[in-house]
C-alpha cells in the first residue's frame, strides 16, 4: 500500500472515529439537571391542559423527586416532607379558575465534587391564565434545589424558597 493510500485510510477512521464520539458524548452533568428540570416542567404544564389534571399523572411526578424530599416555602409555612405527601397533594391538585405554565428560568447548576449531587438555583415563573377572561398574570420566585443522581436519573431531594425581601422591623 502507498504511503498517499496510507495516509487517506487513517484520516477516513479518524474521521469516523471522532464522529462517533462526537455523536455518543455523553452530556455533561449540569445540562441534563437542566434537561431532567425542563422535563419536570413539561410534565406539570401538560397536566394543566389536557383536561385530566394532575390527578392523571400523579405517579409520574414520583419519579423527579427523591423518597425523602422536602420543600420549604419559607417562614409561615411548615415544611412538606416526603415524596408520598407531595404526590398526594399533586393528585388532589386540580385548577378551577385558572390554568398555569410552570418555566424556570435562570437556572444555575453547581455540581458537587462527588458527581452524584447538585445544588441549583432557578427563578420558577408561573403564569396564570384565567379561564373566564384569558387574562395571563406572572408570578416568580427564586429557589434553591438539591438534585441527587438516583438510578441514573437527576431526582429533587430538597428545594427551599430564597428569601428576596427582607421585612421592616
Amino acid at each position: 500500500m502507498s504511503v498517499p493510500r496510507v495516509a487517506a485510510v487513517v484520516a477516513i477512521v479518524a474521521a469516523i472515529g471522532a464522529a462517533i464520539w462526537f455523536v455518543r458524548k455523553p452530556a455533561d452533568e449540569p445540562t441534563l439537571v437542566r434537561q431532567r428540570l425542563d422535563s419536570f416542567a413539561d410534565l406539570i404544564n401538560k397536566s394543566t391542559v389536557d383536561g385530566a389534571g394532575m390527578a392523571a399523572r400523579a405517579a409520574e411526578l414520583s419519579a423527579y423527586l427523591t423518597e425523602d424530599v422536602e420543600v420549604e416555602f419559607g417562614v409561615g409555612s411548615p415544611p412538606i416532607r416526603g415524596r408520598e405527601t407531595i404526590v398526594g397533594m399533586a393528585d388532589r391538585l386540580q385548577p378551577r379558575t385558572a390554568a398555569f405554565r410552570l418555566r424556570f428560568e435562570d437556572v444555575m447548576v453547581a455540581l458537587k465534587p462527588t458527581g452524584d449531587a447538585a445544588s441549583v438555583h432557578l427563578t420558577a415563573e408561573i403564569i396564570r391564565r384565567s379561564i373566564t377572561t384569558g387574562e395571563e398574570s406572572l408570578d416568580a420566585r427564586e429557589f434553591s434545589l438539591e438534585m441527587r443522581r438516583v438510578g441514573g436519573d437527576w431526582k429533587i431531594a430538597r428545594v427551599t424558597a430564597v428569601q428576596t425581601l427582607k421585612q421592616a422591623p
